[in-house]
């Protein structure tokens, strides 16, 4: 235990974490009250969501207090015993039922959540060990695979959700690390390809007469014309560089462009409602008007909800979206919706602002960690958090798909809220403890 805890360890709770915290956590229990607050069993007794979200809260407050003593460095030094029990964990599910069409719970927890905090350790231990080779396209490939496997097994449970938000953390982390913007781009560029594919299929389907899918085809080739064309003519870069990275790209957009075409004509001929229910939310993210009645119905509810709170809000409790339970998962995926319902936008604005100040000192606190392996664990679960708030707060106004992911510290859920206060509690650790 003395090599896991080390309980002389400074102890001090940042201002900025605890001000943020606290105030989201006392928003979402105001609307939590409100939205989706039905009652349920829970260890033999009848509980209200209320009552079970603040059991959540005090047992994440009292993870974020033990995960003050834990020992940055034998995070460092079991990485590779870590990372073999996170790949073990996260395929759990595969051993129990699917929920909502997803397969990514197994007993009642959902071990993503647990892994979030395995995987940034894992990225941050290579990065930091190996930065001299961080500009290697090889090394680049390895490093893409500490995700790629996490990520793989998420698509194939169906929990694209959380496969987005793990690769969300990668840019973050890599860009810290001190790697080059060419390689970002490179990184970066099947997102722009699988866009427009997506965008051409889409708009050809329902034959909707329009030059966007053309505008963006266009701008997509003129970009990588120009990019490769500035790797071509970098005097800094030797010809096997050169030639290894532009096939790298062409190789890697063309794969995209081809995988993405043919898995959404799998999903075109398939008849099976999470498939459905898949192209929809796809569907309405590329073109938001669409399907006001189907896969965009979330969208559609959430939009009136947002509309109808203005700037003040209706009230708590007054709002007919969540209280006619019109809105979806007015208390997990689109609370955000549910707060500017009942307390209008004020309130989203300052919970805007909330975000930004806990993000702020997050990497005010990882600029002054004493080494890169505990910079690159607040840069990863920084950028864990801001992947859960932008995609929640886009979602809400159509900015975002909908893809099934909680606001942290204002959605209920237990493992999410738990894992959000342990990683907090990481990185109030370094910022004590280096």
């Amino acid at each position: 235990m003395n090599r896991i805890f080390n309980f002389n360890q400074k102890f001090f709770i940042r201002i900025p974490i605890f001000i943020s915290v606290l105030f989201l956590i006392l928003i979402s229990l105001s609307i939590l009250k409100y939205a989706g607050n039905f009652e349920s069993d829970f260890l033999g007794v009848t509980l209200s969501r209320l009552q079970k979200q603040m059991i959540w809260i005090f047992l994440g407050s009292f993870t974020f207090l033990i995960v003050q003593f834990v020992r940055i460095r034998f995070l460092n030094e079991k990485m590779f015993l870590l990372y073999g029990l996170f790949i073990i964990l996260i395929s759990l599910p595969f051993f129990s039922e699917a929920t909502k069409g997803a397969q990514n719970w197994f007993l009642g927890f959902q071990p993503s959540e647990i892994g979030k905090l395995i995987v940034v350790i894992a990225l941050a231990k290579i990065l930091s060990d190996y930065k001299k080779y961080i500009n290697n396209i090889f090394f680049l490939l390895l490093s893409v695979l500490i995700i790629l496997v996490p990520v793989s097994i998420f698509v194939l449970q169906k929990d694209l959700g959380t496969a987005l938000v793990y690769s969300f953390m990668f840019i973050p982390m890599v860009y810290w690390a001190g790697i080059k913007p060419a390689f970002i781009f490179l990184i970066l560029s099947p997102i722009f390809t699988v866009y427009t594919v997506l965008s051409f299929n889409i708009y050809d389907a329902y034959s909707i007469n329009s030059l966007w899918p053309d505008i963006l085809l266009i701008s997509l080739i003129l970009f990588s014309f120009f990019f490769l064309l500035k790797i071509f003519v970098d005097k800094k870069s030797t010809f096997i560089f050169k030639t290894i990275f532009i096939l790298l790209y062409l190789i890697l957009n063309l794969s995209f462009s081809v995988i993405s075409d043919f898995s959404w004509s799998k999903l075109e001929f398939s008849e099976s409602r999470r498939a459905v229910d898949l192209r929809g939310r796809i569907e309405n993210f590329v073109i938001p008007s669409l399907n006001p009645n189907a896969g965009g119905w979330q969208i559609k509810q959430s939009m009136v909800a947002v509309g109808s709170g203005g700037l003040f809000g209706v009230g708590l409790g007054e709002g007919t979206q969540v209280k006619l339970q019109f809105l979806p998962e007015a208390d997990t995926d689109f609370i955000i919706s549910s707060i500017a319902e009942a307390l209008g936008f004020l309130f989203i604005f300052a919970i805007i602002l909330l975000y930004i100040l806990l993000f702020y000192w997050l990497l005010v606190y990882a600029q002054r960690a004493s080494t890169d392996f505990s910079s690159l664990i607040i840069i990863g679960y920084a950028s864990i958090l801001f992947a859960h708030s932008i995609i929640t707060l886009g979602m809400a106004v159509a900015l975002a798909p909908v893809t099934g992911i909680p606001a942290p510290f204002l959605s209920y859920g237990g493992t999410f809220t738990i894992s959000c206060f342990s990683m907090l509690g990481i990185c109030n650790n370094i910022s004590n403890n280096g």
